[in-house]
C-alpha cells in the first residue's frame, strides 16, 4: 500500500496496522484479523495490534476483505479505543452475555 502526502511518498509495509479517519465520516483500516461483533453504534475489531473498539452513530461496513485484512466503515466516528490485553473487552462481552 502506498500513501501520498503532498510531494513525499510513504510506503506502508503490508503487515502494518494503519487507521485512517476522514472527517469522522469514513474510516479505513489495515491488518484486520476479524470483526468480533458490530451494530450501528459499536464495532469490536481484532487487529494485528490488539482489539479495537469503535463507537459512533449509523456505523456500517462499506468494504471488508478479510483475506487482505482491509476494512472500511462509514458513519459518524466518535471514539476509538484499543484494548491492551487480548481478552479484556471480549471477556467483558462474554460476561455480559452469559453472566
Amino acid at each position: 500500500m502506498t500513501i501520498h502526502q503532498e510531494s513525499t511518498r510513504y510506503t506502508i509495509s503490508s503487515g502494518d496496522h494503519l487507521v485512517t479517519v476522514r472527517n469522522r465520516k469514513r474510516m479505513d483500516m489495515t491488518s484486520v484479523k476479524s470483526i468480533e461483533r458490530f451494530d450501528q453504534e459499536e464495532f469490536f475489531v481484532n487487529t494485528s495490534q490488539g482489539h479495537l473498539l469503535i463507537r459512533g452513530e449509523e456505523l456500517r461496513i462499506v468494504h471488508l476483505d478479510v483475506d487482505k485484512g482491509l476494512l472500511t466503515l462509514e458513519g459518524e466516528v466518535k471514539q476509538l479505543q484499543y484494548d491492551e490485553s487480548d481478552s479484556g473487552l471480549s471477556k467483558s462481552f462474554l460476561h455480559k452475555l452469559f453472566g
